[in-house]
This record gives structure tokens, C-alpha cells and sequence, in this order.
């Protein structure tokens, strides 16, 4: 499934993407035009042997990938062995999205590698992603539908976490809105394994939102749990319900640290028209402590009910609290990373890729 932006494409420079009338696998695939592109794939729609429209991903590395035809090559000699590294993450998010069954989590089609790269075929529906909703007021979302939404997508991530995965890349880009309201969450690239509650961190890719990633995801060996997805769902509730992108975590977590108060201001007693509860969960969840948000998409559930049932019987991850003042001094060594700028179609959060 993916989003419709035919409307910007007029405006697009082609150099990376395949062109329109390109087929694929024997034909069974048709490239007709281009959808968007990241820093890890490039996306298409096309038509496939039936004449129904699929969304078309293409792994491609646009920081060193370049393409000669069809055929996708690395920029040197150097990159040979990352792009086959990324191809292998690529198929693991084939494989990760084949074990999803849920009605607002995408779905894939097929899985098959051409031009020297991989392809998924995905459902596609028109509709539009969060942040062309909010920021460009493509939809009007009541208090009610945002409510259904935020229900809906938690019931998304807990079939996720379900599976033994952790998303890692939940931000408003990565939700579609089919126009019948339903929400969709797209984009596994940077899925991630849960073991005993925790998943390890990239060795090679990883992404970083501004805004919308927690702080241990910004590390070099950051801690990562079902607490890091319920960090960025919460993040993308906030802007869809002030419009506004929230405070970073990193800039959050060093200015606690500094005895100051924490930018980021809170819903619940500050926005009017929602549920107290609904927002006080939503604040709790975006703690900018791990161990402070929920453990489980079920516990924020009960407490976005009104719940306060506690959290007993939910598989607590087997490492301690980690205080912020040791986040702080791990995250030290984090800026020794390469950070480049991916391309994007909106620019209210930067989105980084580390190699």
C-alpha cells in the first residue's frame, strides 16, 4: 500500500528512477511512474499482469548507488560489499512484512531481484500520509477520527511486537490514509528483532528522525524495545493532533539534564476537545526516559481507557532502567557516525541515514 502524489509529479527530476514503461519480471510488472524515494528504495507505481495498480519498491542506496540502464551499481568499487549488505536488510523487510496480518499494516505481494537489486510488490491505494494531511490540510480529522486512528495503529504495532519486531521508523511519512480514513502503516526497512524484550541495534544502516525518533535509536549502541515504537507513535499523535513536529529527544534529554524544563509541552491540560486521559497517555508515552513510557502497546491502551490496571503479566524487557544521565554520557561517541541527508518530499523532519 502506498500514497498517491501524482500531483508533484510533474516536478521530478528522473535520474535515479527507473522510467515509465519499464518491465519487470517478465513482463508480470510495468513501471508507470514515480512515487517517491528515500535513502534506502525508490518506489513506483505500476500496473501488474491483471492491470491493477502496485506500489513497486526498489532497494537503491541513493548514497552509493547509482543506476546504468536498469541495472542498479554501486558508485565504487568500496560500496560492492554495502549494497549487498542492504540487499540483505531489503529482503529481511520482505520477510518481516510477509509474517503481517493486520488491516492497517501493509501488505506485501511479492518478493523477486532484477537489475542486479530486489523488488517488493505492495498493495497501493490512493490516499494521502500524515504529513501531507496536517500540513497541507488535505483531510479534515475530527477529535474522533484521530481517536479511531491512534486505536487502530496501536493495534497495527502490538501485531508487530507480536511477531518479534520492533518498527523503528514510525513517523507521519510512514502512515498512509486510505480516503476512506483507514491509517496504514508502511516503511520496514529498519525493523528490527526482538529478543527477550530487546532488539539489537544496526550495525550497518540505520535512520533518525528528528522529532519523532526516541533517544536511544540516535545511539551508537542504544537499547532498543516495544518502548522505542510506542515513543515515535505518540511523537506522530502529537503532531497530527497540534500540528506541530515535537521537540526532538536529544535536544529534550539535554536540557532535563541541565536542571531545565522539558520543551516539549505537555497535551493533557493544554489542548481542549480530546479526552484528558487519551492526551495524558500520549505525554506519558513520549518520557523521554525509556523506562518512564510504557512497556506495551497493551498498558498504554488500558491508561488511553482510563485504565490504571498497572502493567502486571506484560514481559518487562531483561536489562534495568537505564538513568538519563548514562544515555547522555553513551551518547557521546554517537556524532563519530557518517549522517547523510535522505531525500524527502516534506521537509518538517530531517531525515538522517548513518552508514
Amino acid at each position: 500500500m502506498a500514497f498517491d502524489v501524482s500531483d508533484a509529479l510533474n516536478s521530478v527530476d528522473c535520474i535515479d528512477e527507473l522510467m515509465p514503461g519499464t518491465a519487470l519480471l517478465n513482463d508480470q510488472y510495468r513501471v508507470t511512474r514515480f512515487l517517491a524515494s528515500g535513502g534506502f528504495g525508490i518506489t513506483y507505481v505500476a500496473k501488474d499482469a491483471l492491470d491493477r495498480d502496485i506500489a513497486l519498491k526498489e532497494c537503491f542506496v541513493e548514497a552509493f548507488c547509482k543506476r546504468s540502464q536498469a541495472r542498479v551499481v554501486t558508485r565504487s568499487e568500496h560500496h560492492r560489499a554495502l549494497l549487498q549488505r542492504a540487499l540483505g536488510d531489503f529482503r529481511q523487510e520482505a520477510r518481516v512484512l510477509a509474517r503481517m496480518s493486520h488491516p492497517n499494516i501493509v501488505r506485501i505481494r511479492q518478493y523477486f531481484e532484477e537489475n542486479d537489486t530486489a523488488y517488493m510488490a505492495l498493495d497501493f491505494v490512493h490516499g494521502h500520509d500524515l504529513f501531507e494531511i496536517i500540513d497541507e490540510k488535505r483531510m479534515f480529522l475530527t477529535m474522533g477520527q484521530v481517536v479511531d486512528m491512534a486505536r487502530k495503529l496501536l493495534s497495527a504495532v502490538a501485531t508487530v511486537h507480536a511477531n518479534g519486531y520492533v518498527h523503528c521508523d514510525i513517523s507521519p511519512d510512514n502512515i498512509s490514509v486510505t480516503r476512506m480514513g483507514e491509517p496504514v502503516l508502511l516503511d520496514f526497512g529498519s525493523a528490527r528483532p526482538l529478543v527477550d524484550g530487546m532488539a539489537p541495534r544496526h550495525s550497518e544502516f540505520t535512520c533518525v528522525k528528528d522529532g519523532y525518533s526516541p533517544h536511544e535509536l540516535y545511539e551508537t549502541a542504544g537499547a532498543c524495545g516495544a518502548y522505542s515504537d510506542i515513543y515515535a507513535l505518540a511523537a506522530t499523535l502529537y503532531y497530527v493532533i497540534t500540528g506541530r513536529v515535537p521537540v526532538d529527544s536529544s535536544t529534550r534529554l539535554r536540557t532535563i539534564l541541565n536542571d531545565k524544563p522539558d520543551p516539549l509541552k505537555p497535551l493533557a491540560g493544554s489542548v481542549a476537545g480530546y479526552p484528558r486521559a487519551f492526551l495524558a497517555s500520549i505525554d506519558r508515552a513520549l518520557s523521554v526516559e525509556p523506562s518512564a513510557r510504557f512497556q506495551s502497546v497493551e498498558a498504554w491502551m488500558q491508561a488511553m481507557d482510563g485504565v490504571e490496571a498497572g502493567e502486571a503479566g506484560v514481559p518487562q524487557p531483561t536489562h534495568p532502567a537505564t538513568p538519563l544521565r548514562c544515555l547522555a554520557n553513551r551518547d557521546r561517541g554517537a556524532a563519530d557516525r557518517t549522517v547523510v541527508l535522505m531525500r524527502r518530499a516534506t521537509p518538517q523532519a530531517a531525515s538522517r541515514q548513518a552508514i
